[in-house]
């Protein structure tokens, strides 16, 4: 190569490395984002959150966000299909955004994703995901079924006797979703069957203790809460332990009494 032709040469190629590498170094003004954390897992029911942390030298803009389920857009998510926010200012072109998000019964065992997008209010924008995994809740799996009693043993007792009438045998227990619960009676009532009127019920955030309330249908500032131990809790059944006081029968304040519940069929 003659050393004219050999120089022009080098001179190309310095010339698009130079070019190369002023495109490699893109907008300093670009926005960065980082969102912590970039992945949650909880029970359904529960609120998750995540923090969008935004640098912007050009100034704030807005971010939108839209969901995917298994890579599906989710055109009803915040009603039209996105959902608009404005980030809040930490100062030194820092801005920040705090998401909640509600894990759905319906998105358990699903791929769900949440993306967000920013862009700044020169139009330069720059996107993150968050993945969110979602499993049964305790009290999904409570509400998701209507529930008969199967049992009520008597175990502080020797030997432990059961302690569930003919007549309990045909109820139907409903815990709902709202929190609001019911016993449909069978066909073979008790003698005060309906004298009282169901209220209310909660399951602790550990799931190990079940609340519920209900008051006298004649005197509804009669109220009586209920607690239970879980003992076990799953699709196929539910066991509760109760310590009730019979001390004015002349036993213990503290008798147990454990109930098994199965799904109705």
């Amino acid at each position: 190569m003659r050393p004219f032709s050999l120089i022009l040469a080098i001179c190309i190629m310095g010339i698009s490395t130079l070019t190369s590498c002023e495109k490699d170094k893109g907008d300093p003004n670009q926005p960065v984002l980082r969102l912590t954390p970039e992945k949650v897992t909880g029970k359904s029911g529960r609120t998750v959150e995540a923090t969008l942390f935004i640098q912007a030298p050009n100034g704030p803009g807005k971010i939108t966000l839209y969901k995917t389920v298994n890579l599906q857009r989710d055109n009803s998510f915040g009603g039209t299909g996105n959902i608009t926010a404005q980030p809040q200012n930490a100062g030194d072109d820092t801005y920040v955004y705090t998401f909640n998000y509600q894990l759905q019964d319906d998105e358990v065992d699903q791929l769900v994703g949440i993306n967000f997008r920013f862009e700044d209010s020169k139009g330069l924008a720059a996107e993150k995901d968050l993945t969110v995994s979602t499993t049964t809740s305790g009290q999904q799996i409570i509400y998701g079924r209507r529930w008969v009693l199967k049992s009520r043993l008597w175990t502080s007792i020797s030997p432990p006797a059961e302690d569930m009438q003919d007549c309990e045998k045909d109820n139907v227990f409903i815990w709902r979703s709202d929190s609001t619960y019911t016993v449909n009676f069978g066909t073979a009532a008790c003698t005060f069957d309906g004298f009282n009127v169901f209220d209310r019920w909660e399951l602790s955030e550990d799931e190990k203790t079940l609340t519920q309330e209900y008051y006298s249908l004649f005197d509804p500032s009669n109220r009586t809460i209920e607690t239970f131990k879980v003992r076990s809790l799953s699709s196929e059944r539910m066991v509760l332990e109760q310590l009730i006081d019979l001390s004015i029968f002349g036993l213990s304040d503290k008798e147990v009494f454990v109930s098994t519940y199965e799904p109705a069929p």
